[in-house]
């Protein structure tokens, strides 16, 4: 249990310092290259290991890579809106924005998998929407940034939408596929780009970033995720990632953080936590139901 949760920690701090990378090569590179690459070095890293781990991650069907192919054009597309925010607005605002997700996700369920809502579930949904009413992200430092956040944390909501919808796993012969088919797309997207200019020390630093930010970032959370329900993942990536957030927005970059950003971001948190261990609790109960039916 230790080390699951230590690897918990490695993956968001690893997952954490794409921030950082993206604002130091986006004053040399244009942003669809580095977006590429962080993908596509993540990629290389994951092809690396995953024969270790999955033989059978080859052993697809034709529905399978359709499937594939869909998720890795919306992990493409957070991306790209994810990077393209970072750029443009604050760290805090950026990761705080971005975890729409995590109540978008239930609606979305709802909408198109007629999954259910508790009224604890609509009443924690609310108040992270209030949260993000909070930091008011259409007059803050960055409007464009903060509708590309936003953005960023939508399309991630709809693609784990599609992933319960199609019935993948997120295991890592499935992350193979995602990076690779992501890869694919951020490379016809960086087409057009200047490619020739690139400084080789950026080159090599990008190369890092895929590496640990997006390569072992996967290989840590897949890791934990073997031995912890996947709401005690959530509850800390939402304590740990914007607290790593803050730190770098000051300290880094010594950005001020506003008022209502931090009120926002607290509504974010508490409601997001207290989503996460409401879900894991339903799902304790409804494996005890299951094995009391099943003794029945």
């Amino acid at each position: 249990m230790n080390r699951s949760i230590l690897a918990v920690v490695l993956s968001i701090f690893a997952l954490s310092t794409i921030g950082p990378f993206v604002r130091l090569f986006s004053m040399d590179v244009p942003l669809p290259i580095i977006s590429f690459f962080r993908a596509f070095f993540g990629f290389a890293l994951v092809i690396c290991v995953v024969p270790f781990v999955d033989k059978n991650f080859l052993r697809v069907n034709t529905n399978d890579v359709r499937d594939y192919a869909i998720v890795g054009f919306l992990l493409a597309l957070t991306i790209t809106l994810f990077n393209s925010a970072l750029v443009i607005a604050p760290l805090t605002d950026v990761y705080f924005l971005n975890f729409l997700h995590v109540f978008a996700a239930p609606i979305l369920a709802l909408i198109f998998l007629k999954e259910k809502m508790s009224i604890p579930m609509i009443g924690l949904t609310i108040l992270g929407f209030a949260g993000i009413a909070f930091i008011d992200p259409l007059t803050g430092q960055s409007p464009t940034g903060n509708i590309l956040a936003l953005g960023a944390g939508l399309s991630y909501a709809t693609m784990v939408v599609f992933m319960r919808r199609v019935d993948k796993k997120h295991g890592l012969g499935d992350v193979v596929w995602f990076l690779g088919f992501a890869s694919l797309f951020l490379g016809l997207n960086a087409i057009p780009s200047d490619w020739g200019g690139i400084p080789f020390p950026s080159f090599v630093g990008m190369a890092i970033m895929g590496i640990i930010s997006t390569g072992l970032g996967y290989l840590f959370i897949n890791y934990a995720l073997e031995n912890l329900p996947v709401h005690t993942v959530s509850m800390v990536d939402l304590i740990v990632t914007p607290i790593l957030a803050t730190l770098f927005s000051v300290f880094l970059f010594h950005e001020t953080i506003s008022q209502n950003v931090m009120l926002g971001g607290g509504f974010i948190i508490l409601a997001g936590v207290l989503f996460s261990y409401h879900a894991r609790a339903m799902g304790r109960g409804l494996k005890r139901a299951r094995r009391t039916n099943s003794s029945a």
